[in-house]
């Protein structure tokens, strides 16, 4: 496996020494050469193969929508059809489907379409606590930045949840879809909550993990 594939860390890593970065890098690679990319995995970098973006590009270029459901979208997407309750219903039908055309979704996320971003927003108008169209507009934010939507939907969820225990998730999915922006969401919530309440409680021991995880971190890489 070549060495030049694409690795992004996973923290902030404007905060620490360029030169000890490279140095454990270099280090990594040189005592793990069989198994050097569950080691940085381990050290908080994420793997890219790009093989694998470049099957998926291929697979994008060919996406064809595959019945009437599908047509319909690509149609909203084009915007040859006006925007509504319909159009969220069959996205979410086609979404959550046994045979997904992942490709042909995928496409337009990519391309960062703004009538599918205006069907995930209106969809979420509609149901605050999707967890699909909240995953769906993280994903979107991959590619077009909509940190401030992201911010309003994620914290109006957060508000709206009466589960404990599907709170305590959301707000992870909340701070993992933000973070790399360089937005702590644990900290956002803890001034979102009164002190003493269920979920203050519980934000702030997810602070206190996130906390515990980066100083962990740190460690590894100063060490």
């Amino acid at each position: 496996m070549a060495q030049d594939n694409k690795y992004r860390d996973d923290f902030d890593t404007d905060k620490l020494n360029n030169e000890i970065i490279r140095d454990e890098i270099k280090r990594v690679f040189k005592k793990y050469s069989h198994d050097y990319v569950s080691k940085l995995e381990e050290l908080g970098f994420e793997y890219y193969d790009d093989e694998e973006e470049d099957i998926e590009e291929q697979e994008e270029a060919l996406a064809k929508p595959k019945n009437p459901n599908q047509e319909y979208l690509v149609r909203c997407f084009k915007g040859d059809i006006a925007l509504g309750d319909g159009a969220v219903a069959i996205f979410l039908e086609e979404r959550n489907s046994s045979t997904p055309n992942y490709p042909l979704l995928r496409k337009y996320f990519k391309s960062a379409n703004k009538n599918l971003l205006s069907i995930i927003i209106h969809g979420l108008e509609l149901d605050p606590l999707s967890d699909e169209l909240l995953s769906d507009l993280a994903y979107f934010h991959g590619f077009q930045n909509q940190l401030n939507l992201l911010i309003k939907y994620y914290s109006q969820a957060c508000e709206k949840q009466p589960n404990l225990d599907a709170f305590t998730e959301l707000a992870k999915d909340f701070y993992e879809a933000v973070i790399l922006d360089g937005f702590n969401a644990y900290y956002a919530l803890r001034d979102l909550f009164n002190t003493g309440t269920d979920r203050r409680k519980i934000v702030n021991f997810l602070v206190e993990v996130s906390e515990q995880e980066e100083d962990d971190a740190m460690k590894d890489l100063l060490f």
